[in-house]
């Protein structure tokens, strides 16, 4: 199972081709991608818009991630470390990219080196972002459960994601 780095310490989680047109459509010029999340409110718009959901506050080290769908599980109930509700993720393209947040201050710099792509039907998706320790091995769980419209957001942004 391919890993990545917590790059400044957190991961961010998105759909490419909407945070593209994001950026877009609202005259975000530059590669700084990071700027706009914790410089103006663009950062809180892409979050609850589902774009794009920060995983902050994560100890450096390598983390595996794979997405479950509805009932299923990854980590078991007695795996789980830290566990956050109320987020919404809209794919596109039929897929999920997670990158380290370090990579947002040039998003020309992601590549397939330092970024998982996981499969996922287009769709919007209510979000909890489980993590723990799996065969002795660091994991988060990206559990998307399927909705047939816009779910309502009620993630926490401050939520930090510790754990042993």
């Amino acid at each position: 199972m391919k890993k990545i780095f917590s790059e400044l310490k957190g991961f961010v989680v998105f759909s490419p081709q909407l945070l593209a047109k994001y950026l877009q459509e609202n005259n975000l010029s530059g590669t700084n991608v990071l700027k706009y999340f914790v410089e103006n409110e663009h950062g809180d718009e892409i979050t609850k818009l589902g774009i794009a959901i920060p995983i902050i506050g994560v100890e450096e080290d390598y983390y595996a991630f794979q997405v479950s769908v509805n009932d299923e599980k990854i980590l078991n109930d007695n795996e789980v470390e830290v566990e956050s509700k109320g987020w919404i993720f809209q794919a596109a393209n039929n897929e999920v990219k997670i990158v380290g947040i370090g990579y947002l201050k040039d998003i020309t710099s992601i590549n397939d080196e330092n970024s998982i792509t996981l499969s996922l039907e287009n769709g919007w998706y209510s979000l909890k972002i489980r993590g723990g320790n799996k065969d002795g091995e660091r994991l988060f769980e990206l559990n998307m459960q399927n909705q047939d419209i816009h779910p309502t957001f009620s993630g926490d942004v401050t939520t930090e994601y510790y754990y042993g």
